[in-house]
């Protein structure tokens, strides 16, 4: 029997300190731009309120530095704005720059979210004596353990949502083997959260392991990231994600702890 796991990272403080200081971020930026993200989706602003909200620390600082272009846009629309236009088209362009110089933000908070959750992956993969590959796309981020037979692909996309599954063991001690690589990046302040658990019963391996497989890519962790970049259509959109980049492939690949 084998085991595919899907869910969602939770960091820990140490981890959230870490997020903040790769991003220059203070302590309460991150929290400050979840609250004003959802306020520009439920309500409408006067050019005077964005003018203070593009003025206001840690907001405008984050923004600053997350999302410079998107960020000098929408001061440029709220800097050339008349009062007399308060209530007119210029007064929802510059708002709607605003949100989107916070969604990019948001896209950049989250794909550090997703680096540091599959970096505590890899490297629990590396403690428990697994062959590590990693692959980083811009979408997705490809890690494969190995150790004997056995076979243990993780997905990990922006956000620090999750995906595992194990092929090349025949009984349920794949499940020890998933509860144990929790537990190794649980220690490095990675724990997972709303987690759905599927025993597909099968040695070849899940749905994520066939996928992968199906591009005949020596490299699943490659091939898994290029995978996660194709178009799905039935999936729903993630606000969260609206201003990723274009689609394109950049990924690259490392060794941690042996070769596969």
């Amino acid at each position: 029997m084998s085991t595919r796991v899907t869910a969602s990272a939770r960091m820990s403080a140490a981890c959230q300190q870490l997020l903040r200081e790769r991003l220059n971020l203070a302590l309460d930026a991150t929290v400050e731009l979840g609250s004003l993200n959802t306020m520009l989706e439920t309500e409408t602003f006067s050019l005077h309120a964005l003018r203070e909200i593009i003025t206001a620390e840690p907001v405008s600082m984050a923004l600053g530095a997350l999302a410079p272009d998107r960020f000098d846009h929408a001061c440029e629309l709220l800097a050339n704005a008349e009062p007399a236009a308060d209530s007119g088209a210029l007064t929802s362009s510059a708002q709607a720059g605003l949100a989107d110089a916070l969604a990019t933000a948001d896209a950049v908070i989250a794909a550090a979210t997703r680096d540091i959750t599959a970096e505590a992956f890899a490297e629990a993969g590396a403690e428990l004596g697994y062959a590590v590959s990693v692959c980083r796309g811009d979408l997705a981020t490809g890690i494969e353990l190995r150790r004997e037979h056995e076979i243990l692909l993780l997905r990990v996309e922006d956000g620090g949502s999750v995906e595992s599954d194990h092929a090349g063991l025949v009984d349920a001690t794949c499940g020890d083997r998933q509860v144990e690589l929790e537990r190794a990046a649980a220690r490095r302040g990675i724990a997972l959260t709303r987690r759905d658990q599927d025993d597909h019963g099968t040695a070849d391996g899940g749905k994520l392991i066939r996928a992968a497989a199906a591009r005949r890519d020596p490299s699943l962790a490659r091939a898994t990231v290029l995978d996660a970049q194709q178009p799905r259509p039935s999936a729903p959109v993630r606000s969260r994600l609206a201003s990723v980049g274009p689609d394109r492939e950049r990924s690259r690949t490392r060794r941690v702890g042996g070769a596969a």
